[in-house]
């Protein structure tokens, strides 16, 4: 998906988020090249709790320089 959103959608970024209670999407998110940017603290109403979302971004220099090194 990010390399479509790079190359043929023609982004300059691309972000996305994941609940913090699932640590396991933020550790995805990071080994494709995002960065944690920061916690939006009761961010998402699920089933009648309030959940913190932990955002990250990937810039298209980022994606471009990680490309390059592989």
């Amino acid at each position: 998906m990010v390399e479509h959103g790079f190359e043929t959608l023609n982004l300059n970024r691309i972000h996305a988020h994941h609940f913090a209670t699932n640590p396991a999407s933020g550790r995805i998110m990071e080994k494709i090249g995002m960065k944690r940017e920061g916690v939006m603290v009761q961010r998402i109403c699920k089933w009648g709790v309030m959940l913190d979302a932990v955002h990250y971004a990937i810039l298209r220099s980022e994606y471009q320089e990680r490309k390059a090194r592989t």
